[in-house]
């Protein structure tokens, strides 16, 4: 049995199960559609009957085609989830889409990741959502293996990693291992040899794709790998700047700083001034996925440009068509990332580039 099953006697998927179809047909059925067959009408509505099943008031309401949910996940707390800009530019591309089609908008946040799994399992069983895109992934993640068990619609934004599968999994993504690559491949080009870099939580893909891609670049330059100069920054601006500031005390030999994101890269830039030091004279930085921060720090940050926005509208397009039967060439959907240059990486240590 799996965690969806638990939450009432008979759920949608079980109905699903019983009448050989699929969890947004039996949904479809529900809610009168007309582009139903006859046929399959009969034999879900026999196996509702047979089964006791008995939609929630939501999915009742759902019959009049009057609302329609798609559940959001950050897998984080609210807390730690709004004070980053990816989640809200990614929320707004999500709206855009979401809006056109007549959806609602569910959002899900739990610190606990039992409780995050029981709340996004209970929806789906109970008819509250009809899909599910979930924002940022964990290594090794059990909601999205539990998903990937079940028959619901669901996409992930980011890169799925250690999870066993029947079926496919729709993801939106970028590819973080070779923008990272970029990026510090553009520092060592600059001339600079013993470059930091301010990681996030490990548990997270997307971090690990970033980190790898860090230590990809060194090697391509023939620079060894330092772990002493892997900072890890933590969830908050202000835990950023502080390990910054530490190492910089420590190591005055670091001459660039790679941050995996730009609000990091902006924490280790205040960091720096405290100490007196000059960007990018001292110590160049440069950050990832270039939020409009980005723009207006000083100097300006140097960045790979991350289209956010693109991508929650194209999680959104994608969830739709899921829970629409609607046929999908590919199941995973990479956009493109671009090296943005600005004036916090400076011309580099040699001068020519």
């Amino acid at each position: 049995m799996n965690d969806g099953d638990k939450y009432q006697k008979a759920s949608i998927k079980d109905v699903a199960r019983e009448a050989n179809v699929s969890v947004s047909t039996v949904s479809r059925v529900i809610r009168k559609y007309d582009n139903v067959t006859k046929e399959t009408e009969v034999k879900v509505n026999e196996a509702i009957k047979k089964l006791n099943y008995i939609p929630n008031a939501a999915a009742s309401r759902l019959g009049s085609g009057s609302l329609e949910n798609i559940g959001v996940v950050f897998t984080r707390s609210a807390d730690k989830a709004f004070q980053n800009p990816f989640f809200s530019e990614m929320l707004m591309g999500i709206g855009h889409i979401l809006e056109q089609y007549d959806y609602n908008m569910q959002l899900i946040m739990h610190n606990d990741i039992k409780q995050e799994r029981n709340k996004v399992m209970a929806s789906l069983a109970s008819g509250m959502i009809q899909g599910v895109i979930i924002l940022s992934t964990r290594n090794y993640d059990m909601l999205v293996q539990d998903l990937a068990n079940s028959l619901y619609p669901f996409v992930v934004s980011g890169r799925v990693k250690g999870i066993e599968s029947d079926r496919p999994i729709y993801t939106v993504n970028t590819d973080n291992r070779a923008g990272s690559f970029t990026m510090v491949d553009h520092l060592a080009k600059l001339g600079h040899k013993k470059i930091a870099i301010i990681n996030g939580p490990a548990e997270y893909v997307v971090n690990i794709d970033r980190y790898d891609g860090y230590r990809r670049a060194l090697l391509n330059h023939g620079l060894a790998f330092d772990p002493d100069l892997v900072i890890n920054g933590g969830y908050t601006i202000n835990d950023a700047k502080q390990v910054v500031v530490e190492k910089l005390r420590e190591r005055q030999d670091i001459t660039a700083i790679y941050a995996k994101d730009d609000m990091k890269a902006i924490a280790a830039m205040q960091g720096i001034k405290e100490l007196g030091l000059r960007i990018p004279e001292d110590i160049a930085v440069v950050g990832y996925n270039d939020y409009d921060l980005a723009k207006i720090s000083e100097p300006q940050l140097t960045t790979m440009r991350v289209p956010i926005y693109d991508l929650g509208m194209e999680a959104a397009k994608m969830i739709i068509q899921l829970i629409r039967n609607e046929e999908i060439e590919n199941n995973t959907n990479m956009l493109k990332t671009d090296l943005i240059i600005r004036q916090s990486c400076g011309y580099g240590l040699n001068n020519n580039i």
